[in-house]
């Protein structure tokens, strides 16, 4: 007000300040138009949950959309089902939806540590039926583009928990579309096939049923062998005084428990009687387990390849027997060593072959009366006259003093085949 009163004196026109076009063209651009380098993201969001209890399960499906659009999928069983396989019912559910609505790039977040590591190969699915629906996920995702499946803590999957829980709801609103269902069997089941006779179906018929041989005496061994057996819950089990019970295996299975404990995580190729020993402890039972493990450990190739080296001799050993103690004595001189006090540096050894008794005595020097000297001190006066002396053709041995001194006692000497590297005996 102050300046119209001052500027007043002027004649001055005051007009509204019209739009310019073209700056309100740049300004609209400018708003609408985002991060040239941002690519709009195409993958799908699946979130999958579980609830299950001996009587009830169900499971619940999100579906997010790249624009945004959510499909939530609510389904119940009618049979029982367990964590892993409400889990896997769950992931199969969601993969038939995303695949309904044509998607082709799909980003899986789940809950259950065990399901998405055995998918992404991490964990090892040992269970016959989670084999069977891991076959099948890996199946239903081999169909899509691109799938990648993480594992997601429980407080950012409450939404598809709630909608396993759920046994009535409304209809969502807005964009939002929900999905009830009613599964009445599993998608995954296992077929049993009839499996060979084998040693338990006797013991098994006479516990079930009272079935016995028409033969008296068969009936008598089967009554008796079939007292050491229980069936607990369809399963047979051997009883033990001072052992847990032991459960039976078909033959089919032993192959697989010998593989196992003889080299699995926890084996370390043991023996074959050790190996039954150890299966038994395992708590797993058949009749020939002995013959079956030593067998395994015969074909066990990394045992071969590994064990020590056989130091049996080349040649057969030629067995000495003597008839009593002190009547067949082994002469043998070694030598040179380093000087001792007295000069001597060889040494004369005499070994009973009965009693493996060693008369020793070291000299200054080798000579065929230092020979005759120790066989009269430490054999003849102490061990009686034996009947037979065996040497290795040493020099002193073969010496005719010493001969005719042996044949003075009547004592027949013997010369054997194994040479020395010494040249002195």
């Amino acid at each position: 007000m102050t300046w119209a009163i001052d500027l007043s004196q002027y004649d001055l026109q005051y007009e509204p300040r019209h739009a310019i076009k073209a700056q309100a063209m740049a300004d609209f651009l400018v708003e609408v138009t985002g991060d040239p380098t941002e690519t709009p993201s195409i993958r799908w969001k699946l979130y999958v949950g579980r609830a299950s209890n001996q009587t009830f399960g169900g499971v619940g499906i999100i579906l997010e959309s790249p624009t945004g659009v959510v499909y939530e999928q609510s389904i119940k069983f009618e049979f029982p089902v367990s964590n892993n396989q409400a889990e896997y019912e769950a992931l199969l559910g969601g993969l038939v939806l995303a695949k309904e609505v044509e998607a082709t790039r799909v980003e899986i977040c789940s809950d259950s540590q065990v399901v998405t590591s055995q998918i992404n190969g991490t964990y090892q699915a040992r269970d016959s039926l989670l084999q069977k629906y891991l076959e099948k996920v890996r199946e239903l995702t081999g169909e899509f583009e691109e799938i990648s499946v993480h594992h997601v803590s429980r407080e950012r999957n409450t939404r598809a928990d709630l909608l396993s829980k759920l046994a009535s709801t409304k209809p969502g609103a807005g964009n939002r579309s929900l999905i009830q269902d009613l599964i009445k069997e599993p998608v995954i089941t296992l077929h049993l096939t009839r499996v060979d006779p084998s040693w338990m179906d006797p013991i098994t018929d006479f516990w079930e049923s009272g079935k016995l041989p028409k033969d008296g005496k068969s009936a008598r061994a089967l009554r008796r062998e079939a007292a050491k057996y229980a069936i607990i819950q369809g399963q047979l089990f051997k009883k033990g005084r001072s052992q847990p019970l032991l459960k039976c295996l078909h033959p089919d299975q032993t192959d697989y428990v010998l593989k196992e404990v003889h080299e699995g995580c926890c084996g370390h190729h043991i023996g074959g009687k050790a190996l039954a020993r150890m299966i038994i402890r395992a708590g797993y039972y058949w009749p020939t387990m002995m013959e079956d493990s030593k067998d395994f450990m015969r074909k066990c190739i990394k045992c071969h390849e590994n064990a020590n080296f056989h130091k049996a001799p080349a040649t057969e050993l030629s067995l000495l027997t003597s008839s009593r103690p002190f009547s067949h004595w082994g002469v043998d001189l070694l030598g040179p060593f380093p000087v001792s006090p007295g000069q001597v540096k060889y040494l004369i050894v005499a070994i009973d072959y009965y009693t493996k008794w060693i008369e020793g005595e070291p000299l200054a020097s080798i000579s065929s009366s230092n020979c005759r000297k120790f066989m009269w001190r430490q054999v003849i006066t102490r061990f009686g006259i034996p009947e037979v002396v065996i040497s290795d053709n040493g020099t002193q041995f073969t010496d005719k003093k010493f001969e005719e001194f042996l044949a003075g006692f009547g004592i027949k000497q013997k010369f054997s085949s194994i040479e020395h590297p010494q040249t002195n005996g």
